[in-house]
């Protein structure tokens, strides 16, 4: 599929394709477009040169509109000189910027995305406009020249003037923009006239209103916000499935993911397609548990902590509000975001605020709340999962080794908070901050590259921005600690059916003149489940002689209730302890030791999420803590 600029068909994929991956939109260059075009430049003309003022055009800018001038072209020159005053570089022809000077500017994927959204406004023809300027703009593009633009200095009110005045002043050849080029590591910093003459096309000046046309507009807030909007719904994806994950390495059950249930009493589409999505990550799960029954020894209680339970309630209106955010973006990109709008029909020039980009701060405001709320619900079901008072039998932190000296994901935990905290600062409105500028004229403003800007800072610390380098984003913490306990939950497995088969053999060797039926071994096996469960804080030395202790109170008590059996002796009980205690240590280190060598959960008691472990483990080589 092949991106195109026609003033009505660019969408948040397009923008994500030609930004991150160069791709080459196609561009509407058809005889009649180009006539359309022509004749707002000739409306533009014909205004320029009567009586009547019109603004940008024979007058000044904003506050300073009480000018007039008939010196057309240099007020348009005028113009994109007093909106370049951000902070760059001192660049120097063909420089290789250091990280420090990256940092200054926009990252080179927002300027492509910037000038492929800002075309898409010019090619409507209701900029006046002229096409070898809507042509030298898109030659920049396909020849990858990104324009050194400051990161810091819009406010978002009459558009994006900063950004799109440094990406306008490489087409006029002016010596102090300067722009990337090249391939690989032969990519470099030019000023403008090398970059024009290696590409092959001729300073542009402009004339009446193309200055104005160029950088009025919303085409840097928009590219920015589609990016933010991209990567939130991977986020809005990957929640959906960590979720499934913890239901299951967690022991949780199906039952509240059950999408007839939700269509019946709450048919929110976002909370019925969550719970529909879910369900089938869980239903090939041998972990997850369909629904609550009274006598398993697992779960008494009754149903999950909300972090499970409540996801398709939480998630749905996150998942709602991300469309909600594209629908204004879809519009936006699509849309004439000049002042003013040249009107052919009529030949009349409209003056409003179509500039204005609140509608983009509305949508990335909404993106970041999006981003908090989804790390919020990752951060509750890590911490149930970490802390073994919670986590239905895993040891704490989810330590493989002994928990006196192994604490495993403790660190991760502080780490993870630390995330959170900073998300949660990052999702304060970034609107109730505007304050008046450029001679109280723009007074009122959008901030909207801004709260773009903020909403991908958001997106990093929540999403896997670096899973193969390092992990240090919160969804990634959460991630490497739910394969950890799925490998938990396999030795756990692999452990408790080489220790039941070892119990009943042990307690024939020692109980010999007593019959036992299968019920008596499953209230045995039932209660040595709790045991084990809430004994994973301890060392395996101790923890196993204090299991099999209070199992052989138990095993006293359950043959008091047998009505037709023999006298037992407390010796034969105590041997059975003892000898219990030896095996089960003996069994639970062997099958971690086993297990440490090549972890493999993923095709065993794993649903879907066995890709993802998969994964984790197989193609990134991130192995078991």
């Amino acid at each position: 599929k092949t991106a195109v600029i026609d003033g009505h068909s660019v969408d948040v994929p397009a923008v994500v394709a030609v930004s991150r991956h160069a791709h080459a939109p196609h561009i509407d260059c058809s005889p009649e477009k180009q006539r359309n075009i022509a004749k707002a430049v000739a409306v533009v003309a014909k205004l320029a040169s009567g009586e009547q003022s019109q603004y940008g055009i024979t007058t000044g800018f904003g506050g300073s509109a009480t000018t007039r001038t008939k010196q057309t072209a240099l007020l348009q020159k005028a113009l994109i000189a007093l909106c370049q005053a951000g902070i760059t570089p001192a660049f120097k022809n063909g420089q290789v910027l250091t990280p420090e000077e990256q940092d200054l500017l926009f990252p080179q994927d927002w300027i492509r995305g910037v000038m492929f959204v800002r075309l898409n406004s010019l090619i409507r023809a209701q900029s006046g406009t002229r096409w070898i300027v809507i042509d030298g703009l898109y030659k920049l593009l396909l020849h990858d020249v990104a324009p050194c633009v400051p990161l810091r200095q819009s406010i978002s009110a009459s558009g994006d003037l900063g950004p799109l005045a440094y990406i306008s002043g490489v087409l006029t050849g002016h010596p102090d923009n300067y722009a990337w080029y090249g391939q690989g590591a032969e990519r470099r910093v030019y000023d403008s006239p090398t970059i024009l003459q290696k590409i092959g096309l001729q300073p542009i000046e402009f004339i009446a209103k193309e200055g104005l046309s160029l950088i009025n507009g919303t085409g840097a807030s928009s590219a920015v916000a589609c990016l933010g909007m991209h990567d939130c719904h991977i986020i809005g994806v990957a929640s959906q499935v960590l979720s499934a994950f913890a239901v299951e390495v967690l022991k949780g059950f199906q039952e509240p993911f059950t999408p007839y249930l939700h269509e019946a009493t709450r048919p929110h589409p976002g909370q019925i397609e969550t719970a529909a999505n879910i369900r089938r990550v869980l239903l090939p799960s041998q972990l997850a548990r369909p629904h609550h029954v009274e006598s398993d020894p697992e779960a008494t209680l009754r149903q999950d902590r909300y972090c499970l339970r409540s996801v398709p309630q939480w998630l749905g209106p996150q998942l709602e509000d991300l469309l909600v955010a594209q629908k204004i973006l879809d519009v936006e990109l699509n849309s004439t975001t000049d002042n003013p709008i040249v009107d052919v029909q009529t030949e009349y020039i409209h003056h409003g605020a179509n500039f204005m980009a609140m509608a983009v701060t509305s949508a990335t405001e909404k993106l970041r709340l999006v981003v908090h709320h989804i790390a919020k619900l990752m951060f509750a079901q890590l911490t149930e999962l970490l802390n073994h008072s919670t986590n239905c039998g895993l040891p704490p932190n989810l330590a493989v080794g002994e928990p006196s000296v192994d604490y495993s994901l403790k660190g991760a935990d502080v780490a993870a908070a630390a995330y959170l905290s900073e998300i949660a600062y990052l999702a304060n409105p970034v609107s109730t901050h505007v304050v008046s500028a450029e001679m109280h004229n723009q007074s009122i403003n959008s901030l909207a590259l801004i709260s773009g800007r903020y909403t991908l800072e958001a997106v990093k610390l929540c999403f896997m921005a670096s899973l193969i380098t390092s992990l240090l984003s919160l969804m990634s913490t959460h991630l490497y600690a739910l394969c950890q306990a799925a490998d938990l939950r396999t030795i756990e497995a692999t452990f408790r059916s080489k220790l039941f088969s070892v119990l009943r053999t042990e307690t024939a060797v020692h109980l010999p003149g007593v019959r036992f039926d299968d019920d008596f071994f499953t209230r045995l096996n039932n209660r040595l489940i709790v045991l084990l469960n809430g004994s994973t804080d301890q060392d395996s030395t101790t923890r196993f002689e204090r299991v099999m202790g209070d199992l052989a109170s138990t095993l006293i008590s359950l043959l008091n209730d047998e009505t037709a059996t023999m006298d037992v002796p407390l010796k034969a009980i105590n041997q059975w302890r003892i000898s219990l205690t030896r095996h089960s240590r003996q069994i639970f280190v062997e099958t971690r030791a086993a297990y440490a060598k090549s972890p493999d959960a993923g095709g065993k008691l794993l649903g879907r999420t066995g890709m993802l472990y998969t994964y984790v483990r197989g193609v990134l080589g991130v192995k078991m803590h």
